[in-house]
């Protein structure tokens, strides 16, 4: 009976993960050991900046090979375990809070009570899936220009929509690795090599047409005057 009391009181509680360090237990570990006992629970999980974001379903897993929950957040009537789940893999070390909301039933949860039923955690997979979404969000951030002006980022990111190779350096635009745009971004701003006079003339072509689409973009939708 007790032990029942603890297990609903569990519920709706609010675990934010220490700051500060722990001589025998981090503070990443001891959100581990929390989660791995709560497995089956429905649970809300908020992560950190810059990407922080809510999760609120039931936990997965939480694996401490790989130092990896997986949260599901498909809502399922019936049988949960015959129906496709949607689940978000999240580091322990970028979990900023979590809540148990529902406990998953009667009686402590573990690996082996949880339902639906869990199998075996293909732990390649979802290093593979972090590895990943890592590397989108460095890429989203090369790409995004530092100091520059919103016209100027709009013209970059219309030169990449048409597959032009092209990258920022301090506030220049790179393109094909031999052609250097110069603030204020127009035909006449680029300049390479001698050698490279082809590129050079192909690429004054390409952003001429982009400054033109984009102006004609933002014609249409400025609000008319009153006439």
């Amino acid at each position: 009976m007790a032990d029942a009391s603890k297990r609903n009181s569990a519920a709706g509680k609010t675990a934010t993960p220490r700051t500060g360090s722990a001589p025998h237990a981090p503070p990443m570990l001891d959100t581990l050991e929390a989660l791995s006992k709560a497995i089956g629970a429905r649970i809300k999980l908020t992560t950190t900046a810059p990407h922080a974001q809510t999760l609120e379903g039931s936990l997965f897993t939480a694996c401490t090979i790989t130092n990896l929950v997986a949260v599901n957040t498909r809502t399922s009537g019936g049988n949960a375990s015959s129906l496709p789940g949607d689940y978000h893999i999240v580091p322990v070390s970028r979990i900023q809070s979590f809540q148990i909301t529902t406990l998953a039933g009667d009686g402590a949860q573990s690996i082996t009570t949880a339902q639906p039923s869990i199998g075996a955690v293909d732990t390649t997979r979802l290093r593979e899936r972090e590895e990943t979404r890592i590397r989108k969000l460095k890429e989203e951030d090369d790409n995004r220009g530092k100091g520059v002006s919103k016209e100027a980022q709009e013209i970059y990111d219309s030169l990449r929509r048409v597959n032009v190779p092209i990258r920022w350096h301090n506030a220049e635009m790179i393109v094909h690795e031999f052609v250097i745009i110069t603030p204020p971004y127009r035909p006449e701003d680029c300049r390479s090599a001698k050698d490279k006079s082809a590129i050079l003339t192909r690429v004054k072509q390409i952003l001429e047409g982009e400054r033109r689409k984009l102006k004609e973009r933002e014609s249409a939708t400025a609000p008319r005057k009153g006439g």
